[in-house]
């Protein structure tokens, strides 16, 4: 028992929840296209055009797969010991010791073990329309006393949800750098070493689009 009292642990860094970053609108034109597939089918079978809705369903269904894939699946998720770059069918776990560079551009770029992992779904840049657009209307809702310039001298800007993916990284590297308190440096870096980049296939997602390409190629040739 007095050994069990004596004995001490440190938590492990990766109990810390996950973040997750993906483009808003990714969700709703998801929603939109399944929705709209939906209803043309429902509209084609009240019709009474059983055969229109059955030839229609491959495709229909096909392209909601694709949306899936394409917007609805891609994301980021950064979590205390790494990234995780989840696109359409594949999935790559990059620990921050592999991560040689982050670059954060209209696409966030990982770079780790000599190759590069796009994210298909992080948060992209507002564009120059939107982003002017919102300054005019902040300039609407403001005091008349108030000028753009000493407002922007007084209040910092929110940091957005790609800025916080760089500052994991760089938090990451910080206690990688400080090292776990009871553990020799090089026992840290050799572990860290040993730690590549895992990439798997999304095999249910890839047998059903196999099934779903066969299925439209029978519509083609019957």
């Amino acid at each position: 028992m007095m050994a069990r009292m004596g004995k001490t642990t440190t938590p492990s860094r990766s109990t810390a929840p996950s973040r997750s970053f993906k483009e808003p609108s990714s969700r709703v034109v998801s929603l939109v296209v399944w929705a709209g597939s939906a209803v043309a089918v429902g509209w084609l079978l009240l019709a009474g055009k059983t055969g229109a809705a059955v030839a229609a369903a491959p495709w229909l269904a096909a392209l909601s797969l694709l949306v899936y894939l394409t917007q609805w699946r891609p994301r980021l998720l950064v979590d205390a010991d790494g990234l995780d770059v989840v696109n359409g069918l594949r999935r790559h776990r990059i620990p921050f010791a592999a991560v040689d560079d982050i670059e954060v551009r209209h696409s966030v770029t990982v770079t780790a073990a000599g190759r590069k992992y796009v994210s298909w779904g992080a948060p992209t840049p507002p564009s120059a329309f939107a982003a002017g657009f919102d300054h005019a209307r902040d300039l609407k809702q403001r005091p008349f006393g108030i000028l753009p310039s000493n407002e922007r001298m007084s209040q910092s800007e929110p940091a957005s949800g790609r800025d916080a993916i760089v500052r994991a990284w760089q938090d990451a590297r910080h206690a990688e750098a400080a090292g776990a308190p009871g553990v020799p440096a090089s026992d840290a870096a050799a572990d860290s070493a040993h730690r590549p980049v895992v990439s798997e296939w999304n095999i249910p997602m890839l047998v059903l689009g196999l099934l779903l390409a066969g299925w439209c190629l029978a519509k083609v040739l019957l």
